[in-house]
């Protein structure tokens, strides 16, 4: 490098933890009280010597693909005794839309 040539800065990217990450992310939600205890949490952590738990993604399989629900679900189950039970549940309700009713004007208004 010549020591003439002018030096162009670089852009520092701030090195902030995932401690720090906690603490700000308490304080934009929960005000200066949140960050207070997310910090506390931090040290408290820190000194009883934790490391945070690696915990691995949970992988679930099923023996069939899942059926549709919009129909319902029935079920035919066998008894003891030989009987069969059939069994149905609806399927999920619908949100019904709010009913609006309008304020009614008093006579005279």
């Amino acid at each position: 490098m010549n020591p003439n040539e002018p030096i162009e800065p670089t852009p520092l990217e701030p090195d902030v933890s995932d401690d720090a990450h906690m603490v700000r992310r308490a304080a934009q939600r929960y005000g200066t009280v949140g960050a207070m205890l997310a910090g506390g949490m931090v040290v408290f952590d820190r000194l009883l010597g934790r490391k945070p738990k690696e915990e691995p993604a949970v992988v679930i399989e099923s023996a069939t693909e899942p059926e549709d629900i919009e129909k319902g679900i029935s079920l035919t189950l066998e008894q003891p005794d030989g009987q069969e039970l059939q069994v149905f549940a609806p399927p999920p309700g619908r949100r019904r839309a709010r009913a609006v009713r309008r304020r009614r004007r008093a006579p005279g208004e």
